[in-house]
């Protein structure tokens, strides 16, 4: 099958892509040499760190950068789509395929959708455009587009704007969008990272099937290397605007032959080993080769490789091919192999399980809106509000981490928001250090405020467009630390190296940093307060691996020292197992599990839980997915549960008395604090799960 594709024109091929910035601010080299191609019925995946040119390279593309003016952008070399030159085609061809033929799912969801026009328009706008549909069918597709990305209520859901959605379902709808038309190319870039894990298998799932459906060549653009382990067949890893290593998957994962991708794979957290022994993160040392300095007759990998040689500081290396399609831009490609970083390490083991409550929260409940009666004033009541959190309890240690799991929808931000103050409790009380917080921000004293600081999941919408980064850091030092004004300036460009930013970013402007270095910045900010809890919102989703790694470590060295507490919302469960102390599962609205990590991520565990860890992708593509895979949408919020929350959709339902009678609280068998919300005994809980696992085996 490979050597029919060899032999096959490529669907897409890039050859020695070039994009140059030229900006006030300097020269940026951000695409310095970039070649790959696409076959049909291939998904190439095109991974490596932030700031490496990856969304740059996808957008020049589909000609988005050559919309600047004369002057600001240049454009280089040769892009061709069924052997049609891209870059010199007229701009009215080039619009008949972009969307149709060639359709883009963007990083930001948020900043692609058009925040003035109901989702279901948007939609219609694509269908009716590229389709030629009329209305009823356009409308009739788009709820069909909805439900297949897993969206609830989809006939009714395109009558919300943009900003009534969470972001996982602002970048299921932006899916929707780029499989509308079956294009024959699909650019996805980022498309999972705002995405809990059942709805990231579901999509992963989709993509397989319109690969094999209508033979489309797919281009995944990711930092997610377990994802990549499950869809691409081959890789191509980018490092400083150079394409440094391509191969087939396995080879990438298996055998890389160039010390930067070696260095990335170790920088994802791994499963613990049969002994239980679970290894510290590795970040690959010292700062990416940056956009703005000049192209070197270098390698541009040398000051970071362990490998490196006089002659890789004053030669320039070429793709060098090394037989069956394997190429590496690398000297000492032979010599490569996986201990060149040195031997992994095993982490600290974490003693304490219990420790002193500093954050405790109690039967908190929100309901968005009222009942609407069928005549407004009068009438039945035929529409509950919104149900975001019902009873929700749960305590957070001194020096410990809380992680808060679950699919999008299911609360977790709301949580997060509650505790921080932004959004008001109807009921319940939130207590810190044993004095009860108000429920709005703006009526807690100052040291309250500056105990709890909130890392948002988008970072953009965090920081100030009009002004240099430095201001986000510099703010929270001057209102939450008392510093003066230098002190804070010069406070700041401290906390941005301890992020891995160097200071000449804060004087930047958001729009100018990538999506990793937004957030970094934020982190910062967050970090300077001196805050007791920090509530992190998503905040490593948009870290390469490398970054992340650094990040998760910092965050590991500020709880270490300073005995700082986290409440850590993520949907990678491989990160949540990694930094977690107790996890809390949630589940639209209300709690399943709660307990130590090791409970919740062994059995017995809750069935939701189940499903969740078995849609979790595994950073070997050798495994195969396999395991439970949830049927449905998460249920809307305006339902009522007269029995378990989690009846519709579980795997394990045992009739009547989950959809009459609401659950009650198991012990586990490890620990007291461990608590599972389910009418199943733990020991056929076990069974069952024991069961699944050995038939994946």
């Amino acid at each position: 099958m490979d050597k029919e594709r060899q032999n096959k024109p490529p669907l897409l091929e890039v050859d020695h892509l070039a994009v140059t910035f030229y900006t006030p601010h300097g020269t940026f080299h951000v695409v310095r040499d970039v070649s790959f191609s696409i076959q049909r019925g291939e998904v190439l995946a095109l991974v490596g760190e932030t700031g490496c040119g990856k969304s740059i390279s996808a957008f020049a593309i589909v000609r988005y950068l050559l919309n600047f003016q004369p002057g600001e952008s240049l454009v280089e070399g040769n892009i061709r789509f069924e052997g049609r030159d891209l870059i010199n085609m007229p701009a009215s061809k080039l619009r008949q395929l972009r969307g149709n033929r060639i359709a883009m799912v963007y990083q930001n969801p948020g900043m692609a959708l058009n925040p003035t026009m109901r989702i279901g328009l948007q939609m219609e706008e694509v269908l009716r455009e590229h389709l030629g549909m009329d209305l009823r069918k356009a409308r009739q597709r788009t709820a069909e587009l909805f439900d297949s990305v897993g969206l609830a209520e989809p006939d009714i859901l395109g009558k919300r704007y943009p900003h009534q959605l969470s972001g996982g379902m602002q970048q299921r709808v932006m899916i929707a969008m780029g499989l509308a038309c079956d294009p024959d190319l699909l650019i996805m870039d980022e498309p999972t990272t705002a995405l809990d894990v059942t709805t990231e298998a579901t999509i992963l799932d989709l993509m397989v099937d319109l690969k094999r459906r209508v033979n489309a060549g797919i281009l995944y653009v990711s930092h997610n290397l377990a994802t990549v382990a499950r869809v691409a067949d081959r890789v191509a890893v980018m490092y400083a605007g150079q394409t440094i290593e391509q191969a087939a998957t396995s080879v990438i994962f298996k055998n890389s032959k160039h010390p930067y991708a070696v260095g990335l794979l170790q920088c994802v957290p791994q499963p613990p080993s049969e002994s239980r022994i679970v290894t510290s993160l590795r970040s690959i040392p010292g700062d990416t080769y940056a956009p703005e300095e000049p192209n070197l007759q270098a390698c541009l990998f040398a000051p970071r490789c362990p490998m490196a040689e006089e002659l890789c500081y004053r030669e320039a290396p070429e793709m060098l091919d090394l037989g069956d399609n394997n190429q590496s831009r690398c000297f000492f490609w032979k010599d490569v192999h996986k201990e060149i970083w040195g031997e992994l390490e095993p982490r600290e083991k974490r003693l304490r399980e219990t420790s002193e409550t500093i954050l405790e929260a109690k039967g908190l409940r929100r309901f968005f809106g009222q009942w609407q009666r069928k005549y407004i004033l009068f009438g039945p009541r035929v529409q509950p509000p919104v149900r975001a959190v019902s009873n929700i309890n749960f305590n957070v240690g001194d020096g410990r981490t809380l992680s808060i799991v679950g699919e999008s929808g299911c609360g977790k931000t709301t949580i997060a928001r509650l505790v921080a103050g932004l959004t008001p409790l109807q009921r319940g009380e939130i207590l810190l250090r044993g004095e009860e917080l108000s429920p709005k921000i703006e009526d807690r004293t100052n040291q309250q405020r500056a105990a709890l600081r909130m890392v948002f999941q988008n970072p953009t919408t965090s920081l100030n467009p009009k002004l240099p980064a430095r201001h986000a850091i510099t703010r929270s030092l001057q209102k939450l630390a008392g510093l003066s004004r230098k002190e804070s300036r010069e406070l700041a460009e401290e906390m941005a190296r301890s992020v891995r930013l160097e200071p000449a970013y804060l004087e930047r402007r958001p729009d100018a940093l990538s999506g990793g270095e937004q957030q970094r910045i934020v982190l910062a900010a967050a970090f300077a307060g001196e805050a007791d809890i920090i509530i992190a919102d998503e905040a490593v989703a948009s870290l390469d691996v490398s970054v992340q790694a650094q990040v998760l470590k910092l965050l590991e060295d500020y709880q270490r020292e300073r005995g700082m507490s986290y409440i850590f919302i993520s949907h990678d469960l491989g990160v949540v197992r990694y930094i977690s102390d107790d996890i809390l599962v949630l589940y639209a609205g209300h709690v399943a599990e709660l307990g130590p990590t090791e409970c919740v991520m062994s059995m017995p565990s809750h069935p939701y839980t189940e499903a969740l860890l078995s849609a979790v992708p595994i950073p070997d593509p050798e495994v195969k997915p396999t395991g439970v895979r949830l049927s449905g949408a998460v249920p809307t919020l305006r339902e009522r549960f007269q029995g378990c929350f989690f009846a519709g959709r579980c795997p394990r339902k045992i009739g009547s008395l989950c959809d009459e009678t609401p659950p009650k609280a198991r012990i586990g068998p490890n620990s007291p604090y461990h608590v599972i919300y389910c009418h199943l005994p733990l020991e056929e809980l076990a069974l069952f799960q024991q069961n699944r696992r050995s038939e994946m085996i």
